[in-house]
């Protein structure tokens, strides 16, 4: 039998790669697909999918299935994935899973207490050059691991690009919470360490006057157990992508494009060869979990990794939100 799928919510794009995946696997059957609000399609028709219900309430009760995988706005995503564990379903969502720590605990709570599962599109985690570096710190490279830099400036696109709900009040959960979870679980991965804290956050409004409360600015620098610093900024401002500095008792390695580079103390460069797609055993994040719930794979990304990561961010998010300095993250 497949693995019966339906989508509910289409109000970012990366929704329409997740929907790609489902139609890539002749495993997975699509049954449903919800978009409560009316005012914005375009999501929807550039998908290519047709709507079913009119509501997530309304299919649940017509429809029998396994899995909800969701693309609304950030802060709905809580409230849609603990619907759908207390209804008996597996979750997959685009990042971020949910914009509150109380929201995680509880999905974390309901997964335990009715044996599902929830996964979150960690896409860098599928990533040729992200495993470079993984591999290249598991393999003593740098040495012990000291300390990391991350810059992951995203294009804001206002207006036009970015869904307009980011620029509405309380739907979009903050900047730390959005961007930042892609490279805090990178560099979790690759340093085979957790956090331990959130030393200082910062969000602010910098550039963009028409929308006060839009945070386009976040920074945020963080401790990991055994005492290495982590600072990020991943603020809605121009840069080059998605750029990783890893410092070592023995070596420098730096992947600020396609490439992951060692530098040694008074050497020269040397560049390392990239993992390739063949080293990963399935090509998205949907299809590790995919499987893993079909045939009892074992996951790539574990459900382990996803709440530890999502419990970093939001508390970096919170500090920053709150002022708070020197926060303890909670255990999840």
């Amino acid at each position: 039998m497949p693995l019966r799928v339906a989508v509910v919510g289409f109000r970012h794009g990366h929704i329409t790669s997740i929907i790609n995946s489902i139609q890539d696997l002749d495993y997975v059957e699509l049954v449903g697909a919800v978009e409560e609000s009316q005012d914005d399609m375009q999501i929807v028709e550039r998908a290519g999918i047709e709507l079913t219900h009119p509501t997530f309430d309304a299919l649940l009760h017509d429809v029998d299935f396994d899995l909800v995988c969701c693309g609304d706005y950030y802060a709905k995503r809580g409230e849609l994935a603990i619907k759908a564990l207390r209804a008996g379903k597996h979750f997959h969502t685009d990042k971020p899973l949910c914009t509150e720590i109380e929201q995680l605990r509880e999905i974390k709570r309901l997964c335990e207490e009715k044996d599902l599962e929830i996964n979150v599109h960690l896409s860098m985690r599928f990533g040729p050059r992200y495993l470079t570096m993984v591999r290249a710190v598991q393999d003593g490279m740098i040495g012990q691991f000291l300390a990391a830099s991350a810059f992951g400036q995203h294009p804001l696109g206002y207006p036009g690009t970015r869904p307009h709900w980011y620029f509405e009040e309380g739907k979009h959960g903050g900047t730390i919470n959005d961007l930042w979870i892609h490279g805090a679980d990178l560099l979790r991965w690759v340093s085979g360490r957790e956090y331990e804290s959130v030393v200082a956050a910062e969000c602010w409004n910098a550039r963009l006057p028409e929308v006060p409360f839009f945070q386009d600015g976040a920074q945020c620098l963080m401790t990991m157990e055994g005492g290495p610093r982590v600072f990020a900024d991943v603020s809605y401002m121009p840069g080059k992508g998605w750029q990783f500095f890893v410092s070592g008792e023995d070596a420098y390695m730096a992947a600020p494009g396609d490439a992951v580079v060692i530098r040694r103390e008074g050497g020269q460069d040397e560049t390392i060869e990239l993992a390739t797609a063949d080293d990963f055993p399935s090509p998205s994040p949907f299809h590790d979990f995919a499987s893993h719930l079909e045939f009892g794979t074992e996951r790539w990304l574990s459900m382990d990794d996803c709440f530890k990561s999502t419990m970093a961010v939001l508390t970096a998010q919170k500090a920053a939100d709150t002022g708070e300095r020197d926060v303890r993250i909670q255990t999840i």
